[in-house]
């Protein structure tokens, strides 16, 4: 019988794959890297093709811009920044959302296969696996009420997130995603399940050594559709009118990596704990400067399925607890990657309610 409001404990199951465990095979290089961006493989299901050691903050140039205390980016004018992190509260009784999920008998995700340490396919076996996949697979075995859950992931480009929603072509997306005022205009979001927050990553030896002059006539790459762009083409804080940059963009922040690696582009703008998994592929890359804002990765939800954003808010409660999940999969994915080895995980962010 499947359980309505139920409290499900914290104990999870392991996933299916072996691959990719903590630090694990020796971190691949610039070639393969440009590889994995270059010869992007197929998921279980994939979308259809659409048309069309950190560096002292500022450096040479004085102009630096220093960590922001809220996000400048995508925020909704006159609206603090940290109210888009209030969500549903959690729940778990079942609505037209995860009763459609349970008929249908799996859970269709929207994740990422190129961001190292978070959601990729791995070259041992091709299993899906990272921080993110972890955090799909104790949501699906909680919505499904199954410890060895059917899931189907789902690769998609960051600029196609709020669409793939929208059309319901997923139930969610686990990929990774800032949760913003704006983008609460077109989906919802749990809860936030981490913190992190934009800043540059440049080769060792670059001349750019921070969000600062330095940038002047380079090229600095982003993501479509991602926060990172937003903050670099801001009207007031962008680096084309701030520093006189050249602002390109690409599909996903891991072609941007190959671009600055076959000397296409001189930086790339992305959050902290993703150009950490770049450093851990490519070890000639550095993150320079200091982290420009705050910014908490959340779960995205069509904006009609309001039981399944709160399914998924009690699912967190649980995994964010001592024991529940989370700490587990920090050490696993991101000790001695975006915290020192040996030292205890960071602290989940705090759930936000009351919308």
């Amino acid at each position: 019988m499947r359980r309505t409001a139920t409290r499900r404990t914290a104990t999870r199951g392991r996933r299916r794959t072996t691959a990719g465990r903590g630090r694990r095979e020796p971190r691949a290089l610039a070639v393969a890297a440009a590889g994995l961006a270059l010869a992007v493989g197929v998921l279980v299901t994939a979308l259809p093709e659409r048309p069309g050691d950190p560096a002292a903050a500022g450096g040479p140039g004085s102009a630096a811009v220093t960590r922001a205390e809220h996000v400048t980016t995508g925020a909704c004018a006159g609206v603090p920044a940290e109210e888009a992190l209030r969500s549903y509260a959690p729940e778990r009784m079942p609505g037209e959302a995860v009763e459609r999920i349970r008929e249908r008998g799996r859970l269709k995700v929207g994740i990422d296969q190129n961001s190292y340490l978070w959601g990729y396919r791995s070259p041992e076996d091709g299993e899906i696996a990272g921080f993110d996949i972890d955090l799909v697979r104790a949501i699906a075995q909680d919505v499904l009420d199954e410890e060895d859950p059917e899931i189907v992931y789902l690769a998609i480009p960051t600029s196609e997130r709020t669409e793939a929603l929208t059309s319901r072509r997923v139930d969610m997306v686990v990929r990774t995603m800032s949760i913003t005022c704006s983008r609460w205009e077109e989906v919802a979001f749990s809860t936030a399940y981490f913190e992190t927050g934009q800043q540059l990553l440049a080769p060792r030896g670059s001349e750019v050594t921070g969000y600062d002059a330095t940038l002047a006539g380079r090229r600095v790459c982003a993501a479509d559709g991602s926060t990172a762009l937003e903050l670099l083409m801001d009207p007031e804080r962008g680096a084309r009118e701030r520093f006189r940059a050249e602002v390109t963009t690409a599909p996903n922040h891991l072609d941007c990596l190959v671009r600055v690696q076959l000397g296409l582009a001189d930086a790339l703008m992305t959050d902290s704990a993703l150009a950490a998994g770049h450093v851990a592929q490519d070890p000639t890359m550095q993150l320079v400067g200091s982290p420009l804002t705050r910014e908490w990765y959340g779960v995205a939800m069509n904006r009609q399925d309001v039981d399944l954003v709160r399914w998924v808010n009690a699912v967190l409660e649980d995994y964010r607890a001592p024991g529940g999940g989370w700490e587990a999969a920090a050490r696993e994915w991101l000790e001695g990657n975006l915290y020192p080895e040996g030292s205890p995980a960071p602290d989940p962010p705090e759930a936000r309610y009351g919308r």
